[in-house]
């Protein structure tokens, strides 16, 4: 089952995806800015200011949980040992914090829990 999630124009992060009753599998990332990497927010409710960057958890002391995505479109399959949150953002983070100039559309490929 395909979903979307949205980074508008002049943004950095996507609004809210429900997973709590979906496992994603794979995310479709359009280009981004030259320097991005994709992370990934959770939150186990949509209070704004609870939603905070995950970890990487499989490798002691490796900072944030990211996706590296450059400039070229990528498909990039969910790791199945990484837990996934009740509800997660993406954000394009950046070395210079550009913001993003024209709507990107990430296609999340789900499957029912």
């Amino acid at each position: 089952m395909l979903e979307y999630a949205v980074i508008a124009s002049g943004f950095l992060v996507s609004g809210n995806v429900d997973l709590r009753q979906r496992k994603l599998e794979a995310i479709f990332c359009p280009t981004v800015l030259a320097s991005g990497t994709l992370a990934v927010q959770g939150n186990t409710d949509t209070t704004s200011g609870n939603f905070v960057r995950m970890l990487e958890t499989r490798s002691p002391g490796s900072g944030d949980f990211q996706f590296a995505v450059g400039v070229g479109s990528r498909w990039l399959p969910w790791p199945a040992d990484v837990p996934q949150p009740a509800y997660a953002r993406f954000e394009i983070v950046t070395a210079a914090g550009s913001l993003q100039a024209d709507n990107r559309t990430l296609t999340l490929v789900t499957r029912p829990r």
